[in-house]
């Protein structure tokens, strides 16, 4: 077996030599020396089946036992801090006797049959009195310094030995190689001052030349000449590049805008010169690695910046290749592994409840699927979060984060492991239990998870969890009360992009007892009264057309509909809400919009001339079902006419408490498109509206040949403007999300460092989902005013808040008025300043 011994192993180039070697270790017998002796890289040596010896080179008696029987060596070793100028003499003695004698040595303990390849330098020709550019090998070298004369003593030693030979007139070599990484090297140096935002001199205006080569391409270099046997007794100049310093200094400042770039007037020995690769090249070897992408690289990885730890991140594969034969996918580490572990789970198992203090959880989903749960132990008012996880996916969970899975199938993953995980150890170094999911919980999850795009039934991505919640609307009756509690977290689907909740509560666990009352509001009432003429005007629509309101509440809109004479039912699922329609003589129908509701209408009324669902269409997890419905009870020419939440104005003003349960679908005009693409049905016109936190009125009709109204194509615009139609501007929103979160937080606690009170004003649905987002309860304060009476007494979920009338507070006892129903602001702070005149009115938000 032929033998390669690698001296100066723990070095820079000699890190990635052995990487190179490290797969024929099966084919040859590989020796590491070096006169170091670094505990990580010798236990990744040793894992590659390659030997490493301690074994300084001028100890000849050790080295002749590690150089004997060798075939090649590959001879790195050497002093790489040397000076730069003639006046510094540091080291010299140094320089030289490991420089020339280590070289001497190598010469005298090994075989004549053995090849030596020695890299020397490009400096052998720092002598040279001006600009000189593409020096060839021929070049008489011009050595001035200790090191450069070292390197060319030793080039002559080995030429005028017996062995094979071939040496590598190295350029300045720049790159990263793990912890072995050299900083004295210009590009390397340059690359750690921007990454730190600093200030790069240039002496003499960095007009001065070097010539540049990759570390990678040097070990690739080596292995190149080492290997074949053709190529003996040579010379090769190694560099790929030939840059002046100053352009090495302008691709930094590309990569770092902080960094700094001043011109110095100081003299430089000369201007430098540029070696030619011409010979190298002829001999078929390619450089594959630039300056700038590693640049790029250095700056990237050493650039330190504040992370906003993430529960979880999930990565899939980079750098793909596929075929006939199937997929090959890639995933990168920032640590080595030292264990893998292989994780079979059966359908509606639990695996997990526990977090590690100090290593990083990484997961790869071979197959099945899984609901990811983790919950951030350190960050007060943290939130539950939940994400599912599809094959292929790797999940990439931080220290301190607890975590579960709950597996929606039979699955396999890989454990990857950095670090130990010692059974004996379990609860006392690595796992650490921790019940974050309990058997109701993972129950409730299997049932309403969802795992694909409720519109066009494609996958989607995570991008906001605003944590475990309860029910919005349905409030306690009693203090401490239990609550059924289900994950609100945002998904994008971009497929069609549409954004959706992770989960579908039942409906009859949310409507079938509803405190929610439109027509407390006069804003609502003033609302529905205008669409009502404007649809009598537009649609032409009198006693003989019919309108169904689908989700008609107390019959808000069915009144104003009433009083100019057009025919209509409503149909509210809510049997509390519906009385209250019915006792106002608002025909409403107490159930669900359903092929059976839609039978029983057509029977007793006939088709429809307009169905509408203002706020409610967002409020189904089965959307293909109502676009059924409707296309059925429409007539032929009929009209759907809908209002949603309209997902650019929650990104644009934040109004991320409009998100609960009951809003299945979060909705833009490019979603609605895609949506109604497949249908009986066209959009021909949208209009915004000022209600929910700003809406989106969306106009349809079965009559295809409709004139397509301007606005559809003007929203189109704007939302591709506003590039809603990538998740990148979804994850911002989530971003700052998270800023109010905190801002909002800092807030509240130093009015009440301050021993002042608060008093919270309004308890809409939003107010359910911020105070427990925001993890508020009634240790920051106790009440909150509400002018509907339904509400009065009860307690928002989770809280403890207790909802009560004005007349049950004194004003004066409140230093601040926290305003939760915000989209009531104004008209709030108007009614009531008069009675809070020593209040000051705030919001979360």
């Amino acid at each position: 077996m032929k033998k390669i011994v690698i001296t100066g192993a723990m070095g820079y180039i000699g890190t990635e030599l052995c990487k190179i070697f490290s797969g024929l270790t099966n084919e040859y017998e590989i020796v590491a020396t070096d006169k170091n002796f670094y505990s990580d890289r010798v236990q990744r040596l040793n894992s590659w089946g390659i030997e490493f010896i301690q074994c300084d080179i001028l100890n000849i008696e050790k080295l002749k036992n590690v150089l004997k029987n060798s075939d090649t060596v590959y001879h790195l070793a050497g002093i790489t801090s040397v000076p730069t100028t003639l006046s510094d003499k540091v080291n010299s003695k140094e320089i030289y006797e490991v420089g020339v004698l280590g070289t001497r040595n190598i010469l005298n303990c090994v075989q004549e049959h053995t090849k030596i390849v020695f890299p020397s330098t490009h400096v052998v020709f720092e002598g040279l009195k001006s600009v000189k550019k593409n020096v060839s090998e021929k070049e008489k070298p011009k050595p001035i310094l200790e090191y450069s004369k070292g390197k060319f003593q030793s080039e002559e030693d080995i030429i005028a030995s017996k062995n094979k030979y071939v040496i590598l007139r190295l350029g300045s070599v720049y790159g990263i190689s793990y912890d072995s990484t050299r900083l004295n090297i210009m590009p390397n140096l340059f690359s750690k001052i921007a990454s730190e935002g600093g200030t790069i001199q240039l002496f003499a205006k960095g007009d001065q030349f070097k010539s540049l080569v990759s570390v990678y391409d040097v070990a690739r270099c080596l292995q190149f000449v080492g290997e074949d046997d053709e190529i003996s007794n040579e010379i090769f100049n190694c560099v790929n590049e030939n840059l002046q310093v100053k352009n090495v200094a302008k691709i930094c400042k590309k990569y770092s805008k902080n960094l700094k770039i001043e011109n110095t007037n100081d003299e430089v020995p000369n201007k430098g010169y540029t070696l030619s690769n011409k010979k190298l090249k002829s001999f078929n070897f390619e450089f594959l690695y630039d300056l700038e992408t590693s640049i790029s690289e250095m700056i990237n990885k050493w650039t330190f910046e504040k992370q906003i730890v993430e529960n979880e991140k999930i990565v899939e594969g980079k750098d793909s290749f596929e075929d006939t034969r199937g997929l090959i996918t890639n995933y990168y580490f920032d640590e080595p592994l030292n264990l893998v572990g292989y994780v079979s789970s059966t359908k509606g198992s639990v695996r997990g409840n526990h977090y590690h203090p100090i290593q990083t959880q990484k997961c790869l989903l071979i197959s099945g699927s899984y609901i990811s749960v983790t919950k951030d132990l350190i960050e007060e008012n943290s939130v539950v979060e939940t994400r599912y996880i599809k094959p292929g996916e790797l999940s990439i969970i931080p220290p301190n984060i607890a975590h579960t899975m709950i597996f929606l199938e039979d699955s396999v993953l890989l454990n990857l492991v950095a670090g130990e995980r010692e059974h004996q150890n379990y609860g006392i170094t690595h796992t650490i239990p921790y019940k974050l999911v309990d058997k109701k919980l993972s129950e409730n999850l299997i049932d309403s998870y969802k795992t694909s795009c409720r519109v066009c039934g494609g996958g989607f991505t995570h991008y906001l969890s605003l944590g475990l919640s309860p029910l919005a609307n349905n409030l306690n009756d009693k203090k401490n009360s239990p609550n059924e509690l289900y994950p609100l977290d945002l998904n994008f689907c971009k497929q069609c992009s549409n954004s959706q909740l992770s989960v579908a509560v039942p409906a009859k666990k949310m409507f079938d007892n509803y405190l929610y009352l439109s027509s407390t509001s006069k804003q609502f009432r003033d609302h529905f009264s205008s669409i009502a003429e404007e649809l009598k005007n537009d649609l032409n629509l009198n006693k003989n057309s019919l309108l169904v309101d689908i989700g008609s509440n107390d019959g808000i809109f069915l009144d104003p509909v009433k009083k100019l004479g057009i025919k209509f039912v409503g149909v509210e699922p809510a049997k509390n809400v519906a009385k209250i329609a019915n006792s106002k003589k608002l025909k409403t129908l107490q159930e669900y919009f359903s092929e059976k509701t839609v039978q029983k209408i057509i029977s007793k009324y006939g088709r429809a001339d307009v169905i509408t669902a203002f706020n409610v269409f967002a409020h189904s997890d089965g959307l293909k079902e109502i676009l059924n419905n409707v296309e059925s009870l429409l007539k032929k020419d009929g009209e759907f006419i809908f209002e949603v939440q309209y997902i650019l104005k929650t990104i644009k003003d934040l109004t991320f408490d409009n998100i609960y349960h009951e809003h299945f679908n979060y909705w833009c005009l490019l979603a609605i498109l895609n949506f109604f693409e497949k249908s009986s049905m066209k959009v021909y016109k949208v209009k915004e509206v000022d209600t929910h936190g700003g809406s989106l009125r969306v106009y349809v009709t079965k009559d295809k040949n409709k004139r397509l109204h301007k606005s559809v194509n003007q929203y189109i615009e704007l939302e591709k403007k506003n590039k809603l139609d990538k998740i990148e501007t979804y994850y911002k929103f989530a971003k700052d999300v998270k800023k109010v979160k905190l801002n909002s937080l800092n807030n509240i606690k130093k009015i009440l460092s301050e021993n002042k009170k608060i008093l919270g004003y309004g308890a809409p649905a939003k107010a359910t989902t911020i105070l427990n987002y925001f993890g508020l309860n009634e240790d920051y304060f106790k009440y909150v005013v509400d002018d509907s009476e339904i509400k009065h007494g009860t307690y928002i979920p989770e809280t403890n808040i207790q909802i009560i009338s004005k007349d049950d507070i004194n004003p004066e006892d409140y230093e601040f008025v926290l305003v939760l129903a915000w989209n009531f602001y104004d008209s709030i702070v108007k009614n009531n300043k008069t009675d809070f005149k020593n209040s000051k009115f705030i919001k979360l938000k």
